[in-house]
């Protein structure tokens, strides 16, 4: 019997690692991506339908894909850990998301038909080096990938207006803003998002082209909050 082909579900996190994230709040990144890879890697076994692939984007002075890799099989990431220090250049990060969330056919990593809203988590401590960043938004914007994702922005230990203005831009109205004010909070915080968000489309995704994929959005944006709530003691 030939074997139903999986859908691709891509976890996109871009991490500010500037030099105002060195010390707990880097470390507890560091711990929740570990511990995500785990997470999510039980979770695809438990799931013949979908793979999860990930994509790691750290931001400073310049903005790279983590190891190389566009995009991984959950599997095969090889997590090592980031380091704070330098700037935060949002805008080259930005550059990166748009470069992946092109139509494969165009050199991005998402299918041209069919497939799976990824789920986009942007976490900062800071307001960005350059702001405004209307053109880079524009761009973002501009593709389908981008507008139907599911997003997540969570401010590190920093509830000034202009960084939740650069979030509210980001998450677009499709998804959600987080605030963290205590750093050793963080890693709870991260994996509540990504994991509670990917078990969620991962057993709501039918084989096949996807035509509610806000609607999904909003449900599972509903899912994490009251997840984020119940938790006691921010334990797992």
């Amino acid at each position: 019997m030939d074997k139903i082909a999986k859908q691709q579900l891509n976890v996109i996190i871009l991490v500010d690692t500037s030099k105002s994230m060195q010390g707990k709040r880097i470390s507890q990144v560091n711990m929740a991506l570990r511990d995500i890879k785990t997470h999510l890697t039980e979770m695809q076994d438990e799931n013949a339908n979908v793979e999860f692939c990930i994509t790691v984007i750290p931001f400073s002075n310049d903005a790279v894909f983590l190891n190389g890799d566009k995009s991984k099989p959950i599997e095969g990431f090889d997590f090592k850990d980031l380091k704070g220090g330098g700037w935060s250049n949002l805008h080259l990060a930005y550059d990166k998301l748009f470069d992946i969330l092109k139509k494969e056919s165009k050199g991005g990593i998402m299918p041209d038909f069919g497939g799976v809203a990824p789920i986009i988590l942007l976490m900062t401590d800071g307001h960005p080096t350059k702001y405004p960043l209307k053109k880079e938004m524009e761009r973002l914007q501009s593709l389908p990938w981008f507008k139907v994702a599911l997003k997540y922005g969570i401010s590190i230990m920093h509830n000034d207006e202009l960084t939740r203005k650069v979030l509210d831009e980001f998450v677009s109205g499709n998804g959600d803003v987080i605030d963290c004010l205590d750093a050793s909070l963080l890693k709870k915080i991260i994996q509540i998002v990504v994991l509670t968000a990917s078990k969620v489309k991962s057993t709501t995704t039918a084989i096949g082209v996807s035509t509610n994929q806000g609607v999904k959005n909003v449900q599972i944006v509903q899912q994490v909050r009251q997840a984020l709530n119940e938790v006691d003691d921010w334990e797992w």
